[in-house]
């Protein structure tokens, strides 16, 4: 996750951080199988003037509680 940087970094990012740092543990405590769909070289970037980063992220996971 990015924010920017200087003067384009983001006014939401002290909020987005407290955030992030509580769904993410919450999300692989409800999913500790939670893994990665496909392999690092397998996922699609974007790098142009404007975005920059991974375009999507497959997830898989196995539930045992048939959620």
């Amino acid at each position: 996750m990015a924010f920017g940087f200087g003067d384009h970094q983001h006014l939401g990012q002290p909020l987005a951080r407290v955030e992030l740092q509580t769904v993410f543990p919450r999300l692989f405590r409800r999913f500790p199988d939670l893994r990665s769909a496909t392999g690092l070289d397998q996922l699609p970037f974007e790098e142009n003037g404007v975005r920059h980063g991974v375009c999507e992220l497959p997830a898989t996971w196995c539930s045992h509680d048939g959620w």
